[in-house]
């Protein structure tokens, strides 16, 4: 281990807007500079971040070659090695191995039979055994731990490793809490979060306005415009500034995707003073209390009775509203950040 502060390497490209690579962007911006030395990645094709006391490797073209390098080059000087993503997890995890690095990982989904099969395409039909090459495994929720072990055998520490969020980007200042009439779903791909039935609400519910934010397809237009759905609104990707402005007359956030690990949107949204309502396939209602700061439902019929019961008790919606903010704000990244040092400190005087 290093002789002055232990180096901490985030194995993400702190420059690419996938969940992962964001989450370690947070994590080198807020991780406490006087206690580690951090060090991440960049993408070449992409604008650069940086973060004031962390030390970034820019990955050059042709990146399929150069990622290999990148890596070894910083396993090889970290102390502590966090990969939470399937690149190069076999190369990787044999690194740390080799070099007697510790390193840990976050188990961030469920792998069900989808999930699998993802994860053995990225890492290869071996990849559940490279897990077994970690220091540690964590699971960023209770329900992730459980269904991962009780399906695969994937142990993880008994700690839940949480992830949060940057509540000050997203709050939104004298919020206004009124009756039903937007809600929004926010996608990178609609196709795998459930978009049919957010159009069937569309169709049950005409005289409400019903938000698209992401990536949407020419196949989903095609459908909203054959189903003569007038209440769709497509809003594409949007800057923050955008976002912001959309849920800021925004009262109801929907995600009908039934398979998710511990979706950042909910924290965000929430974070505007907006409740979520969710299945509950993965575990959501071990941080969402139903009725209280969100809604979780086993059904759609129950989604349907959810957004009937609102629009006639706004009551309601304000108090889930106000509770969803007490949500957003408890998994800011300040409070969360404290478990993670203290994680990373263990790691260290670990023998």
């Amino acid at each position: 281990m290093s002789s002055t502060k232990p180096i901490i390497f985030l194995g993400a490209y702190i420059n690419s807007p996938n969940a992962q690579n964001l989450n370690c962007r947070s994590l080198a911006k807020y991780l406490d500079k006087t206690m580690f030395r951090i060090t991440a990645l960049s993408l070449y094709s992409l604008p650069k971040v940086d973060i004031e006391g962390v030390g970034i490797s820019n990955c050059l073209w042709p990146h399929r070659i150069t990622v290999y390098w990148a890596f070894f080059w910083n396993i090889l000087k970290a102390d502590i090695v966090y990969l939470p993503k399937g690149e190069l997890l076999a190369y990787n995890t044999f690194l740390c191995q080799l070099l007697n690095k510790k390193c840990f990982t976050t188990i961030e989904g469920i792998l069900d039979i989808t999930n699998l099969q993802k994860a053995k395409k990225v890492s290869g039909n071996n990849v559940l055994s490279y897990y077994k090459r970690f220091t540690r495994c964590y699971s960023i929720s209770k329900f992730i731990k459980t269904f991962n072990f009780g399906k695969h055998q994937l142990r993880s520490e008994p700690l839940i490793l949480e992830l949060g969020t940057d509540s000050h980007l997203f709050a939104i200042k004298k919020r206004e809490f009124r009756s039903l009439a937007n809600v929004v779903m926010i996608a990178n791909n609609f196709e795998k979060k459930g978009i049919n039935d957010y159009l069937k609400l569309a169709s049950e519910f005409p005289l409400l306005r019903f938000h698209l934010i992401g990536g949407y397809s020419k196949k989903i237009k095609n459908t909203v415009e054959q189903r003569q759905l007038k209440n769709i609104i497509f809003s594409g990707r949007l800057d923050r500034n955008e976002y912001k402005a959309i849920l800021s007359d925004v009262q109801l956030h929907i995600l009908p995707s039934k398979s998710e690990g511990f979706p950042k949107v909910i924290l965000e949204t929430a974070c505007c003073g907006i409740p979520s309502l969710v299945y509950s396939n993965y575990g959501a209602d071990q941080w969402i209390t139903h009725n209280e700061n969100g809604f979780v439902v086993d059904t759609y019929d129950e989604m349907k009775s959810v957004v009937s019961n609102l629009l006639s008790n706004p009551e309601l919606l304000k108090i889930n509203s106000l509770n969803a903010l007490k949500l957003g704000k408890s998994y800011d990244w300040k409070h969360k950040i404290k478990v993670w040092e203290e994680v990373l400190l263990d790691l260290i005087k670990e023998h």
